[in-house]
């Protein structure tokens, strides 16, 4: 690759995604879940920690968190999402409503339980026909990785970067969606928004007047 090229990539300038070949990860991409973790961890438990704070994706290696404590805030966000306050991603539901106008909306989490965070997807995506919306809970990470083949998506957009790897190896784009966590130096595209999601993807001239509308 081209020096030019790995510039492209690196920056996310991508030729224009079909909206039938991309899914989403929730927590971290769809779902503000982090800082949700976070901000209880402060005021509930006050533990002393700051979102940017968490520079792993496996948190345990980098901020002073008692795993107990830990446990019971990621149990209740399991849960619980709907209760414990997850909001979603700043200009997520605008962009998967534009979607929806183009087809079914795939979104994969490695999450071990399907109901709670399908009720959370359904809840803040309530214009959407809900036969349009699909959630797979596979309970690992590498259990996204057949759903997606199966499903002929192309790309992914996720926050963790091992899971990156694993995607690439089966021939599935990783779209980085940036957090503090995914900082350290990696080949893959990058969006620091939906609105760089959005940018991305071809729509339909319906949906693309309804966008800029």
């Amino acid at each position: 690759m081209s020096h030019c090229a790995a510039k492209k990539r690196e920056e996310g300038k991508v030729e224009h995604i079909l909206p039938h070949e991309v899914a989403f990860d929730i927590d971290g991409v769809l779902a503000d879940t982090f800082r949700v973790f976070v901000e209880t961890a402060r005021n509930q438990y006050h533990v002393q920690v700051a979102y940017e704070d968490i520079t792993e994706y496996d948190f345990r290696k980098v901020i002073d968190i008692d795993m107990e404590i830990a446990r019971d805030i990621i149990q209740r966000i399991l849960d619980q999402p709907i209760q414990m306050g997850i909001m979603p991603m700043e200009g997520a539901v605008e962009v998967l409503n534009l979607l929806a106008g183009e087809g079914p909306i795939l979104l994969v989490t490695a999450r071990p339980g399907r109901p709670a965070i399908y009720e959370w997807v359904v809840e803040h995506l309530k214009g959407i026909d809900h036969d349009l919306i699909c959630v797979e809970a596979t309970g690992t990470h590498e259990e996204k990785i057949p759903i997606l083949v199966r499903q002929g998506i192309k790309y992914f957009v996720e926050d963790r970067l091992d899971t990156c790897y694993l995607l690439a190896s089966a021939n599935v784009t990783p779209i980085v969606f940036e957090q503090p966590w995914n900082q350290k130096p990696h080949p893959f595209i990058r969006v620091r928004s939906w609105e760089d999601i959005k940018k991305m993807i071809a729509w339909s001239r319906s949906s693309a007047s309804q966008g800029n509308g």
